[in-house]
């Protein structure tokens, strides 16, 4: 169980398959009408504040929740400013797989380095594959409202598509270099 600080209205919690087992819930059953689910939920908001600091001050909450790839799950809590409208208990799936074809691993690796700078946080997983003579970063985006690490990334390389076909076709064609945390892996590289 781990908790960060995005910013002053915005809670990071990543729990693990043991840390959900722990509390008695799975990511597939999170409902907000569960009383469990609702335990939980304040359970860790409340961990937050006191291992953080996050005090959303009596402010509406926006709470999502997103797949990680161990079988545990990435909780954010963001404090609504105020004119935001979100549907009330709304299901927001996980996030749509991004593929980026890089030529150079001189481009893949500057692009790592800032992307670990800037927009780690607005990631949940990255992985690499080589394909067709040309190194394939996917990258789980987070950011669906700006969509500032999918432009980010951009920059260095091309956009090939997304979505979770395009993800599989290249997980099953390509050749793995990086499982997992490819982005931070190719960040240490940079000399």
């Amino acid at each position: 169980m781990e908790f960060f600080l995005v910013d002053s209205d915005k809670l990071k919690v990543s729990l693990t398959r043991k840390d959900l087992e722990e509390m008695g819930i799975r990511y597939e059953s999170i409902d907000y009408s569960d009383e469990n689910t609702r335990k939980a939920l304040v359970s860790l908001l409340e961990k937050g504040r006191a291992q953080t600091g996050f005090n959303p001050r009596r402010a509406k909450l926006y709470i999502e929740v997103f797949p990680s790839q161990d079988g545990g799950c990435v909780i954010y809590y963001t404090r609504l400013q105020g004119g935001e409208v979100f549907a009330a208990g709304r299901f927001v799936p996980g996030p749509s797989p991004v593929v980026f074809a890089f030529d150079s691993t001189e481009a893949l690796i500057q692009a790592c380095s800032g992307a670990k700078r800037r927009y780690i946080h607005r990631i949940l997983r990255s992985s690499l594959y080589l394909l067709e003579q040309q190194y394939r970063l996917v990258i789980w985006p987070l950011d669906y409202s700006d969509h500032g690490s999918v432009l980010y990334f951009s920059e260095y390389g091309r956009p090939v598509g997304e979505g979770a076909v395009l993800a599989a076709f290249t997980e099953e064609h390509g050749k793995l270099l990086i499982c997992q945390n490819a982005i931070e892996t190719l960040a240490e590289l940079e000399g």
